[in-house]
């Protein structure tokens, strides 16, 4: 298989290429996330006052009305970082993520006068808001206000993400800043995970989820964090635009972050991470570089996990860890889904109002949060939430199938997967599967591009048809034509 390099009159390798180009910069600030973790972990000031600064700064950009893609980076960015400021004990409140995400999206769309395309999001969000009803009339406000706070934050993330990337259009190189954006914080999650393994005295592991592997924070929320990383590294190592140095880095990056998703004890991150990478590489097949590429790869990970990794990991933990993966049962989920529709046949209409389930699920078997959110939509909004459910699965199979290019449609995969995975696990009690799912529009066409005038015009007769402009070097690479 070829490798794009830069031209050769320039006479640089790839890995020279690397350490000149933008590409080196991300690697650095990934790296930068690995002190600054441990900083924020040590003093939760620091991490209360990165939080602010972050949204201060997403905001700052939202507004400038500029590069409408880097209010894409920095929301990527607070995706990441969402999991990194609650281990860290950053002082801002639970749904912080989701809002800051909101308010970015909102004031770049607002600024930018691109208030198109709100009917289908808009419209899955407005299904949410009978049944608040019900909340404000059974529970005092305060309770209330919490509760569809905390119930609909990610729901309303969800539609304006969808909203924000239905009007901005990301290039392939653009969304890999977004990938790298996310990244760099989830490396400091990463490296909590590790230093808790590292300095514990003692770690009991059994076949349950193990907070002192997770940071000290909540296992699933850690677990799905490191897997996402994972899934957006193997989704740049399969990119042919990334140059081969930097593939190869992500190939050891995503390695790291699956040990500790892995090591959580949570099977969240791992299975997230591995449906989504199964939905791109499945599509991906379809085109024989990509096969190639993929037939060389997944054998050598393969032997590496089972002959590297998988016996060091189960003399770490005694053998627990496999016989946690070994375990099939769905931990529950089956009787939380059982209780939810049991709720929905009782109030087939408006539900039982956002945040209600979990009490009201409480009386059948203990007070149990939501964690599938497609049955605390049937279970809280009734018929409404039916509805949302078939806007979202509408808007999922119209993503994949309007996408223009069988990386697009894989890319659409993965995100859709992914984010849909990381609801059935534990609903959307972080912001990431909003924003991939609201990621996912940005690789559908624009209905006005196909009546822009075409820059290359076809050639009158007897005229030579134009010389295609060279490649242009990327930030991770060099642009092949």
């Amino acid at each position: 298989m070829a490798v794009r390099t830069l031209p050769s009159i320039t006479g640089d390798s790839p890995l020279e290429h690397l350490l000149r180009s933008k590409g080196f910069l991300l690697m650095a600030l990934l790296g930068l996330h690995i002190p600054l973790a441990l900083l924020m972990q040590r003093l939760p000031l620091v991490a209360t006052v990165h939080a602010l600064a972050t949204a201060a700064v997403g905001l700052g950009v939202a507004l400038s009305g500029r590069q409408l893609e880097r209010a894409a980076y920095m929301a990527a960015y607070v995706m990441g970082a969402e999991v990194l400021w609650h281990m860290s004990a950053a002082g801002v409140f639970y749904e912080f993520g989701d809002y800051t995400i909101c308010a970015i999206f909102l004031a770049a769309l607002m600024r930018s006068y691109r208030l198109k395309h709100l009917v289908l999001p808009g419209l899955y969000f407005l299904m949410l808001l009978p049944s608040t009803i019900l909340t404000l009339a059974s529970t005092d406000l305060a309770d209330a206000r919490s509760q569809i706070s905390f119930n609909l934050s990610g729901p309303l993330a969800l539609a304006i993400s969808a909203w924000f990337f239905s009007n901005v259009k990301l290039s392939r190189d653009q969304i890999q800043h977004a990938f790298w954006a996310a990244l760099g914080p989830i490396v400091g999650i990463a490296t909590i995970a590790l230093s808790g393994i590292v300095t514990a005295a003692r770690i009991v592991y059994t076949t349950t989820s193990n907070l002192s592997t997770s940071g000290g924070w909540g296992p699933d929320q850690v677990s799905a964090a490191l897997g996402l990383g994972a899934l957006l590294a193997y989704l740049l190592i399969l990119d042919g635009r990334v140059i081969r140095p930097l593939r190869v880095l992500m190939l050891g990056l995503m390695t790291w972050l699956a040990i500790q998703s892995a090591l959580t004890f949570s099977r969240e991150g791992v299975y997230t991470a591995a449906g989504g990478a199964a939905l791109a590489t499945l599509v991906l097949a379809r085109d024989g570089r990509t096969r190639i590429r993929v037939l060389l790869l997944i054998p050598i990970v393969l032997l590496v996990v089972n002959y590297g990794i998988l016996p060091r990991l189960e003399s770490l933990t005694q053998g627990a860890l496999g016989t946690r993966f070994q375990d099939t049962r769905v931990t529950g989920r089956d009787q939380i889904v059982g209780a939810d529709l049991a709720l929905w046949a009782a109030n087939p209409l408006l539900g039982v109002g956002p945040g209600d389930a979990k009490e009201l699920r409480g009386l059948a078997f203990g007070d149990v949060a939501a964690h599938i959110e497609f049955s605390r939509l049937l279970a809280e909004h009734g018929l409404f939430g039916l509805i949302a459910i078939g806007l979202i699965l509408f808007m999922a199979v119209r993503n994949f199938w309007r996408a223009p290019t069988l990386w697009d449609k894989a890319l659409v995969s993965a995100l859709i997967g992914c984010s849909f995975l990381m609801m059935t696990a534990a609903a959307m009690r972080v912001a990431a599967p909003a924003l991939l799912f609201g990621l996912s529009f940005t690789l559908l066409p624009d209905p006005e591009d196909a009546a822009a005038p075409n820059p290359w015009p076809a050639p009158r007769p007897g005229e030579p048809a134009p010389r295609p402009r060279e490649p242009a070097p990327t930030a991770l690479g060099w642009r092949g034509r």
